[in-house]
């Protein structure tokens, strides 16, 4: 009995803590590139090019920021396909590519929703 009741706590602390890490990070990073990257797609509509090379150097440092924590917990390859986005995100971007920036940023768009929605508690992810 004494290590069911251990198990079962051992348990609660898992979901406790990944129901925490969703709410303090998973939820509101990608509710922010959400937003960020769809400012930035209007700025490329309108060719505003310095000022998308300026906001992606600084939601880039953001992303190394986030990236070193979320690596303990999310799935490499996910981590992984954002950092590969971003860089030909940023490479179109020099390049003043409107069509395929503005095609890496709904592919970025799309990462971002399958990270959020693959991280958060609900019975198609536990079992």
């Amino acid at each position: 009995m004494r290590m069911v009741i251990i198990s079962l706590l051992v348990l609660l602390v898992l979901v406790g803590i990944w129901i925490w890490f969703h709410f303090t990070s998973v939820e509101p990073t990608t509710t922010y590139y959400y937003e960020v990257l769809t400012e930035l797609s209007n700025l490329i509509y309108t060719d505003q090019w310095s000022k998308v090379e300026t906001n992606m150097l600084h939601h880039y440092d953001d992303w190394n920021d986030v990236r070193n924590l979320w690596i303990y917990f999310i799935n490499q390859n996910d981590i992984d396909n954002i950092d590969i986005s971003m860089r030909r995100l940023d490479s179109f971007i020099k390049n003043r590519d409107k069509t395929m920036a503005q095609a890496e940023l709904e592919h970025l768009r799309v990462l971002f929703i399958i990270i959020k929605e693959n991280e958060c508690l609900s019975m198609e992810n536990i079992m």
